[in-house]
């Protein structure tokens, strides 16, 4: 009985065979559609296949056009020169030369590359390049010297000196100074040691000598997450916030955006904030505390609050219409609000109020 089991799965193995030979046949099919002119050699152990002029082929299920092409039959191999246009399903690959390697399924390429991904939800994403290798059987672009990219759903604009894709894994990174801008012009930059990217949650990390920066401000840390979906952002390891109203320092801060347009700002552990009530003026005034929130309005900050060992001086100028002030205190929680001219409408603390008032008269 045993050696009936045995013998119909031999049998059963051997009907397969031939059907798994073809479909591997069919992978590996080679197939003319237009060549002005064809040679065709044989060197030793190789047969060689020469193409020149509006050169278009299939190899397998991979589209080829070009001006001139060399298929080595025997290696696999199909080398393609001048204007190379390669068509992997969603994704078009144009380079100068490209050297297409059939056994590991690698596409070289070479001069002036541009690799676009065309979905059929209308999402486009490209990269550019002076060189990049495609792996199809991973499904991996690796692309370096003058890498630029661009992705249409998140209006965002990259580049660098080395980048690496894996489309499987929704996943890309990019380092030799990497750039990443997103949103309108002057809305958003990132610049980092390195800069990586997750489809999932659509998540920007940043590692090392971060620096991000719009025209209403710059930050500088060491990390940064950025969550797209969230529009938060998050930035440990010293980060620094400076803007033409305000300098902040704390352990960590958490930033909030509204159509990529700076909102609100917490700060965690030990807060310093320092600000003037003039664009670019001396920041004399500043608040200390653990915690502190700050939200924004268009052209400066609109409101304030700081909790826990909270502690603030505050120089109010001599104009016109007001006396020089100076106030200093210390308390558990304080508040303040600025007017449209960022002027500081009022300030209150609560608990555990020690303070120091000091008024110059007008004379």
């Amino acid at each position: 009985m045993a050696s009936l089991t045995r013998l119909i799965l031999i049998g059963s193995l051997l009907l397969l065979l031939p059907l798994c030979m073809q479909a591997a046949q069919a992978q590996e099919k080679f197939k003319l559609i237009h060549s002005d002119q064809l040679n065709y050699n044989k060197l030793e152990n190789e047969q060689i296949l020469e193409l020149r002029g509006k050169v278009h082929f299939w190899y397998g299920d991979t589209e080829f056009k070009s001006d001139r092409a060399m298929i080595f039959d025997v290696q696999k191999i199909a080398r393609l020169m001048g204007n190379v246009t390669v068509i992997n399903d969603s994704l078009e690959l144009k380079a100068d030369s490209v050297a297409y390697y059939r056994f590991s399924e690698e596409l070289n390429l070479g001069g002036k590359v541009r690799v676009t991904e065309r979905r059929q939800s209308g999402s486009l994403r490209w990269f550019a390049s002076q060189y990049a290798v495609y792996n199809r059987k991973e499904d991996k672009l690796t692309a370096w010297q003058d890498v630029s990219s661009w992705d249409k759903d998140e209006n965002a604009h990259a580049s660098c000196g080395y980048a690496f894709w894996d489309r499987d894994n929704g996943y890309a990174y990019m380092i030799e100074n990497p750039m990443l801008s997103a949103g309108e012009e002057d809305t958003l930059y990132i610049k980092a040691d390195k800069i990586e990217y997750f489809d999932e949650g659509r998540k920007i990390v940043a590692t090392f000598n971060v620096n991000v920066q719009s025209s209403d401000y710059q930050i500088t840390s060491d990390f940064l997450i950025y969550l797209m979906d969230e529009e938060k952002a998050v930035f440990t390891g010293m980060p620094e916030f400076a803007s033409e109203y305000a300098i902040a320092t704390a352990d960590e801060f958490y930033l909030f955006f509204d159509e990529r347009k700076l909102d609100k700002a917490e700060l965690q552990d030990n807060c310093r904030v320092y600000f003037a009530q003039e664009k670019d003026a001396p920041k004399e005034s500043w608040v200390t505390a653990n915690y502190i929130a700050i939200s924004f309005r268009e052209e400066g900050i609109d409101n304030f609050s700081a909790e826990e060992d909270v502690e603030y001086f505050f120089h109010q100028t001599k104009e016109r219409k007001q006396d020089e002030f100076f106030n200093s205190a210390k308390g558990f929680y304080l508040e303040a609000k600025f007017n449209d001219d960022n002027k500081l409408e009022w300030m209150q603390m609560n608990q555990q109020v020690k303070g120091i008032y000091k008024f110059h008269n007008n004379p």
